[in-house]
């Protein structure tokens, strides 16, 4: 405030967002038409929320945001790569995002340079490299051109306000939504974080309309915004909102197959729906699957149950006893397996907490190493919590376990990397659909 701070696009992107958050949490006494301008846009909301919601300050933040949304001049940019975000990291590190090649880039259509591109590391890091400094240069350049709201990550529960005191301007906002016009499109893609928390706030303020848009912004949005266990984070959204018809109708509709495809599009809803407490809601979809006069239902439910998290041994179905005779069979006790797999790793996850010798804490670790997969994510940090230990050693297995995170990453990875190859344990096949 000494030194008349205020944002600017021509900032590094870490001083704009600390720099405005330093201000938010020292100007709440004084009259916000005086510092919004001074304030990052993307931060807006959040200091008109921490100040209180109130509606003229909600309707001059809406009204700035705007101004940027409807901008009409700014053509839509292009990283020249696939963009990824961590949504957990970004609370950390607000800007951090990974690149990932446009497909087109390496593709050849000789197999042999196809191979040996992808067994060329130079190669290969070679063009990570390059797109990851020509992405960042193409996000800079649209940032100073005018784009202050493209690739940050607001939250949606600072959107509430908005709906409540500017219905009118969110309805300019989404001009467009439903037919998907080129305009529609535009604006989304100079600024998908902001139109996501939009989206969550609508499926709680207005399900209808949060539906609709919703569908639309899955047609439309390019970047990857992940969530827990690197599930996208729309999809986690979906069942992270209060409940109402609208959206348990669309958690149902996930189960189509114009959604769900393969056996790991049904894990990914599977943990989505445990993560965010709706483990209640999947049994029931399992037993209705298991109920159903379809085949293709029956095996659906199946593999959903061999889904489920918090499994607890024993799992006497995993370890058949006699010959299996059908395929039916076969799908049940691979599901079981599955149950075990899960119910072993959060076993030497507890083990690993409990331990309170070091050669007891590493061999735990070691097994929950090797049958741990996504849906540990679900109960990690529960159990950390509900341990409730603030000794040296419980502090020297934590930071081990975060030490180690990349690693643990991995092992879940590689556990379920065939998993978008099938679909109820078959593999599916390309070029028919619905995998066309």
């Amino acid at each position: 405030m000494a030194e008349n701070w205020q944002w600017s696009a021509n900032k590094h992107f870490w001083i704009n967002h600390y720099g405005t958050g330093a201000l938010i949490e020292a100007t709440r006494a004084l009259p916000f038409d005086q510092i919004a301008p001074r304030l990052a846009p993307w931060r807006l909301l959040e200091a008109v929320r921490l100040r209180g919601a109130d509606a003229k300050e909600t309707r001059l933040a809406a009204e700035i945001i705007g101004h940027i949304l409807l901008a009409e001049k700014l053509g839509e940019p292009d990283p020249g790569s696939t963009l990824s975000f961590d949504r957990n990291a970004a609370k950390i590190s607000p800007f951090s995002f990974s690149v990932t090649p446009h497909q087109s880039q390496t593709d050849t259509s000789d197999p042999s340079v196809a191979f040996g591109v992808t067994m060329d590391d130079d190669a290969w890091i070679k063009a990570h490299r390059l797109a990851a400094e020509t992405a960042v240069s193409r996000i800079n350049e649209a940032r100073t051109s005018g784009a202050d709201l493209y690739l940050t990550i607001p939250d949606a529960t600072d959107f509430i306000p908005v709906l409540q005191h500017a219905s009118n301007m969110v309805e300019r906002w989404l001009e467009g939504y439903q037919e998907l016009t080129l305009d529609f499109k535009r604006r989304v893609h100079l600024a998908e974080g902001t139109y996501l928390a939009l989206c969550e706030a609508l499926l709680s303020y207005d399900p209808v309309r949060g539906v609709d848009l919703w569908r639309s912004l899955r047609a439309t949005i390019s970047t990857r915004y992940l969530g827990k266990a690197d599930i996208e984070d729309s999809l986690h959204m979906i069942f992270r909102v209060s409940d109402s018809p609208e959206v348990i109708a669309l958690r149902t509709e996930l189960f189509d197959l114009d959604y769900s495809n393969t056996d790991q599009d049904l894990l990914n809803i599977a943990i989505a729906a445990s993560y965010n407490g709706r483990a209640v809601w999947l049994n029931e979809m399992i037993e209705s699957d298991r109920k159903s006069s379809l085949a293709w239902r029956r095996k659906r439910g199946v593999v959903l149950s061999g889904f489920t998290a918090n499994n607890i041994l024993p799992i006497p179905d995993a370890w058949s006893e006699g010959e299996i005779k059908t395929s039916h069979q076969s799908l049940e006790m691979k599901s079981a397996r599955f149950r075990w797999i899960e119910a072993c790793a959060h076993h030497w996850w507890e083990a690993y907490l409990k331990a309170n010798k070091p050669e007891e804490a590493y061999a735990a670790w070691i097994l929950f190493l090797k049958s741990a997969d996504p849906r540990a994510w679900i109960w990690i940090e529960q159990d950390i919590e509900a341990a409730n230990d603030s000794s040296a050693f419980f502090e020297l297995k934590l930071s081990h376990f975060h030490l180690n995170r990349a690693r643990l990453k991995r092992v879940m990875e590689k556990r379920i990397e065939k998993l978008d190859k099938k679909l109820f344990d078959r593999d599916i096949g390309i070029g028919i659909e619905p995998w066309k």
